[in-house]
């Protein structure tokens, strides 16, 4: 069966495929988790960041003979900037993935997944998959080996797949879990 791609995936969608493939270690072991996308995470980080910087910079000020403080003021500080060039290189790689308007087919047959990219072919066999997650924003093919490459797609398609995909038990619903 062919499916033919023709939209752009939403800012979620990427940001949800770049933390599958972030977490692909995770989700080998426990499928059934859910996944935050990396923007989320980055605020997060950095929010603590600036919290721990806004409080050790006040105990800072109101004892400036204890150099410790200045010290873990230092590290907040450097750790705040970094989570926020961490969200900015985020939001830049999601922009690059967003912006290739690429004609792309995904085939589903017995033996193999392959999805075609403007004749860029990344092409798995079915004894390789060892999931089919099935996210919030997205649907990934992951394989055995975390070396191969990871087919994704936008979860619109999903009763698509649904009735493509033969081995049901490969198949796993974590839509549920948001």
């Amino acid at each position: 069966m062919e499916i033919r791609i023709d939209n752009v995936g939403s800012k979620d969608y990427y940001g949800e495929v770049l933390a599958v493939m972030l977490n692909y270690g995770k989700l080998v072991k426990n499928p059934r988790q859910k996944i935050r996308g990396l923007h989320k995470q980055a605020m997060i980080l950095a929010g603590i960041a600036l919290i721990f910087l806004l409080a050790f910079s006040m105990l800072y000020a109101r004892d400036m003979s204890y150099a410790l403080y200045f010290y873990i003021v230092i590290i907040f500080a450097v750790a705040l900037v970094l989570g926020i060039i961490y969200n900015i290189m985020i939001n830049r790689r999601i922009s690059q993935l967003k912006n290739t308007g690429a004609d792309k087919r995904l085939v589903i047959e017995n033996d193999y997944v392959e999805i075609n990219i403007d004749g860029d072919k990344t092409r798995l066999e079915m004894s390789e998959i060892q999931y089919v997650l099935i996210n919030k924003f997205s649907i990934a093919f992951l394989p055995h080996d975390h070396r191969s490459k990871m087919i994704a797609v936008d979860v619109s398609h999903k009763n698509e797949i649904l009735n493509s995909v033969n081995d049901k038990n490969i198949i796993i619903d974590n839509s549920t879990l948001y």
